[in-house]
């Protein structure tokens, strides 16, 4: 285990450092002091996200000079648009060490068929690192394209003696399946084969299981992406251990409240501790993990994972929630697995197809049973040959195609994980409206209102923003302009949520403040403003404000007790001290 504390914050100082020599962080850092930046305090600053790195663009994380680039990564996502990852040759070289600490055990007698694609995507160069270091020799077997084909791979997995294969899970998967189509058996007919390697897509316990059934070796999983290199790597005992001294990997609560507890499932953010070209802080992957303590029998101690999705394959039927791994593990329970397989979600449930030259072993109604069982929701079940995979193809000069396990139905409401993204994003704002930065926190907030419109603490920021530029603008006619703007987000505010106190106090200080003309009320803003204070909103300017709706009622007496808890909290506050002064002159006529 790495449990050198000291050396973890030193290389988080380090990164802190790093971080705001990109264009993205030093605008996004801008408020925060990084100077006392504490690894038990990460929570405190601000989540990156994949809209952060698609809006920032290919240069906008790079926190190196060009000539330190050695390599240029990036992955697509659902928008099509880019995540960029840039390495150094350090990069590269801690990356490789990440992907060989796996239980495979490379040694100078491997030669390694890597199967990942080399296109644009890392794992690929990755493993040929670790290769390198390792001393293995490498096969650049790429997946999805025309050059080496199914049929082909396999010839030279026999022809070399081929004795590990690192790719994606899928690719093993149909690799085996071209092989019985060629008349192989892939667990008899490869013996110097000895272990796989596979990153890049979920692979529960269930699924690796088969996979080992399929080939007759171990498999060994790793968790990573493009923008992050290797997290962790699965070792001889099926334990995904966590590389400590290259990441902070945090569990966030569902709900946005903090961090999950050790073996809660939550949604991941990580932070990149030793990566130098393109480095990331609290990166919110849209992945569903659970993080705990272990004491593996492989010697490692410290922390490991599990990998339950992407949030975009998350599945919600009423009280019941389902993660990719919870689908994906009911499928491969099937007694044939099936060769290909595609959970479509119905209103209530799942319409499974499933596709295997076994298919005349099962009984529809007894899988549709099974899987309702396991699912714990409806399942229709259509048993199909052909309808997913194309075996002709597979013996053909054709690449592979990324497949869809799970196809999700529109549905209305926030998408998963935005309740820890809007906290973020709220946290941001408040921070910026605190330092005075009221134009940026805006934005900040009307990003909020946009991610989950039924957030009523959202529209209540949006209104104390609108509140500081009507304070800001000298025009009458600007103030009129920017008063509609105003009411319309304590209106939306106080419609979603009419006991939260800061749409309350924003209603207080648009009561005590418009005109009368134009609905203000001074006594209706008392009993707003009392209303906070009676919710805990106990500060000065809570008090300032009640005092003068006291002052506008012509309730001196009332508004010099206010003022007077007021400077109780602030006594140096100049505010309060003229307001005194102005309601001691008025009680004394």
């Amino acid at each position: 285990m790495f449990n050198d504390t000291s050396e973890r914050e030193r290389k988080f100082h380090e990164l802190s450092a790093r971080l705001t020599k990109s264009p993205l962080y030093k605008q996004k850092l801008s408020e925060y002091d990084l100077t006392g930046a504490a690894l038990d305090r990460i929570a405190q600053l601000p989540l990156t996200t994949k809209a952060d790195l698609r809006k920032a663009g290919a240069f906008g994380h790079l926190a190196v000079e060009m000539k330190q680039v050695a390599q240029y990564h990036e992955s697509f996502g659902t928008t099509g648009e880019p995540s960029a990852s840039w390495f150094t040759t350090d990069d590269l070289e801690t990356g490789g060490r990440q992907m060989g600490a796996c239980g495979a055990r490379l040694t100078p007698d491997d030669l390694v068929l890597i199967r990942f694609p080399y296109a644009m995507s890392v794992p690929a160069f990755l493993m040929q690192h670790a290769c390198r270091q390792a001393g293995a020799g490498v096969v650049p077997a790429s997946g999805r394209n025309t050059v080496t084909p199914y049929p082909r791979v396999l010839d030279l997995m026999k022809r070399l003696g081929v004795t590990v294969i690192a790719g994606l899970p899928r690719e093993m998967e149909l690799l085996a399946e071209t092989a019985r189509l060629l008349g192989s058996d892939a667990s008899a007919d490869f013996p110097a084969l000895r272990a796989i390697c596979v990153a890049g897509e979920l692979l529960g316990d269930v699924r690796r299981k088969h996979i080992e059934r399929l080939w007759g070796v171990p498999v060994f999983n790793m968790y990573g992406s493009t923008e992050t290199a290797n997290i962790a790597a699965m070792c001889e005992h099926g334990v995904l251990h966590i590389a400590e001294p290259d990441f902070v990997v945090e569990v966030l609560k569902e709900d946005g409240s903090g961090h999950a507890s050790p073996g809660e499932r939550g949604f991941a953010a990580i932070t990149t501790l030793s990566h130098q070209a393109s480095p990331l802080l609290r990166y919110f992957n849209e992945d569903v993990i659970s993080v705990e303590p272990v004491s593996c029998a492989c010697g490692r101690t410290g922390s490991k994972l599990i990998h339950y999705g992407r949030l975009k394959d998350r599945t919600r039927f009423g009280e019941i929630v389902l993660d990719g791994k919870d689908v994906q593990d009911a499928v491969y329970s099937l007694a044939p697995v099936p060769d290909a397989w595609k959970a479509i979600q119905q209103e209530s449930g799942f319409h499974i197809i499933l596709d295997s030259h076994r298919g005349a072993e099962w009984s529809e109604e007894g899988i549709q049973t099974e899987l309702s069982g396991l699912l714990k929701v409806p399942v229709t079940v259509e048993i199909a040959e052909g309808a997913l995979l194309d075996r002709d193809e597979l013996a053909r000069n054709a690449p592979s195609r990324k497949p869809v396990y799970i196809q999700k139905r529109e549905t209305e409401g926030p998408e998963p994980g935005s309740a820890v993204l809007l906290q973020d994003l709220l946290g941001q704002g408040y921070r910026l409206f605190k330092n005075g930065k009221y134009d940026r926190a805006k934005e900040l907030f009307e990003e909020a209102a946009r991610l989950d419109p039924r957030s009523a603490e959202a529209h209540a920021w949006l209104a104390a923003s609108y509140g500081r530029q009507i304070q800001a603008v000298w025009s009458m006619m600007d103030k009129i302009q920017l008063l509609p703007m105003l009411e319309s987000e304590i209106e939306a505010a106080l419609e979603i949520d009419p006991a939260l106190p800061l749409a309350r106090r924003m209603n207080g200080a648009r009561l005590l403040n418009t005109p009368d003309m134009l609905g203000g009320d001074p006594a209706a803003a008392i009993d707003e403003f009392l209303y906070c204070i009676g919710q805990g909103m106990d500060e000065a300017e809570v008090w300032i404000a009640l005092a003068e709706c006291y002052m506008k009622t012509d309730e001196p007496t009332k508004a010099i007790e206010a003022l007077n808890e007021a400077l109780s909290r602030e006594p140096q506050n100049e505010e309060a001290n003229n307001l005194m002064q102005q309601a001691a002159a008025k009680g004394d006529t």
